[in-house]
């Protein structure tokens, strides 16, 4: 019963202590005006810009980007500093100097950086590209000809689009699709993830096992969702250049042949009957035939032509 009574009562005070925690800090509802006035006028063109960052947070602040090599601190602050190392970069504890991450991408920067004219030439690859934490951004493209999905470590995923289609001030938010199914995997093609493009990135019309709708949807006279095994047509994100040949539950032929055939295994399994060498074809995330199908004798070759969507 005590113990019932001390846990309630440190409830209350916990509660009470964070009503009151601004009024214990001085941060009145007129704190602001009363005491800061007028916030002073930001030019952060180069700087990230941090809204609400200063005392009970009146104003902003920009925290100007240090350069390799530049002294920094690692210590925690009480208050936002103004200062930070820049993209790519980091705080070495024992210099305490802004140097590059150890990451795979700045290891390969340094090397493309190294080679000569004609080694770039012979490799067609263009220069590694990475983000403000040092990995590598979502898509690599060999010269001006093909482009493709990778992690953030630079090992290639799914996804591959024509370099001249590729938007390059938007390059890092290619890929979404397969680099999320990436970090959390999923069972390919058996329900339980979202239908990727053959480019990586999401694909506006999904399906679940009772409902298809639009992600993206933004007109608000179309319709957001439709039964399943209705016309798919009624969804404002259906594209018939993408969608065509998929059912109205969006599964294509290589799911159904490799549905069928595990039904079929299933049922001869139930019936204690042992099948032997009946491969399952292997689907890629957009729902077409993957590039190089497997036999359980781990021997493998390209589907026909006529095996593709």
């Amino acid at each position: 019963m005590f113990t019932h009574k001390a846990a309630f009562i440190c409830i209350i005070i916990h509660v009470l202590g964070g009503v009151n925690s601004q009024h214990r800090f001085g941060c009145e509802e007129d704190y602001c005006t009363r005491i800061v006035g007028k916030c002073p006028k930001l030019k952060c063109d180069n700087g990230r810009l941090i809204n609400n960052a200063t005392t009970c947070g009146c104003c902003d602040i920009c925290v100007e980007p240090l350069k390799e090599g530049d002294p920094c601190k690692t210590q925690i602050f009480a208050a936002m500093p103004k200062q930070e190392c820049g993209p790519g970069l980091t705080c070495d504890k024992a210099t305490k100097k802004c140097t590059l991450v150890n990451t795979k991408c700045v290891k390969d920067r340094k090397k493309y950086d190294s080679m000569s004219w004609s080694e770039e030439i012979s490799l067609k690859q263009s220069r590694p590209e990475c983000d403000e934490f040092g990995y590598y951004i979502s898509m690599i493209c060999l010269s001006d000809l093909l482009c493709y999905c990778v992690d953030k470590h630079g090992e290639r995923l799914f996804g591959t689009q024509l370099a001249s289609e590729v938007d390059a001030t938007k390059m890092n938010t290619y890929c979404n699709c397969s680099r999320e199914f990436k970090e959390f995997p999923r069972s390919v093609p058996d329900g339980g993830f979202l239908r990727c493009l053959p480019n990586g990135d999401y694909d506006a019309l999904q399906c679940t096992e009772e409902w298809c709708y639009c992600m993206k949807d933004t007109n608000p006279n179309t319709a957001d969702a439709v039964h399943c095994n209705t016309s798919l047509q009624a969804l404002s994100c259906y594209d018939m250049n993408i969608h065509k040949g998929l059912d109205s539950s969006l599964r294509s032929e290589c799911w159904h042949k490799r549905n069928d055939l595990k039904q079929v295994i299933k049922k001869h399994e139930q019936a204690n009957i042992t099948v032997i060498g009946v491969d399952l074809p292997r689907c890629d995330m957009d729902g077409s035939y993957a590039p190089v199908q497997c036999m359980r004798e781990r021997m493998c070759k390209r589907p026909r032509s006529d095996q593709s969507n």
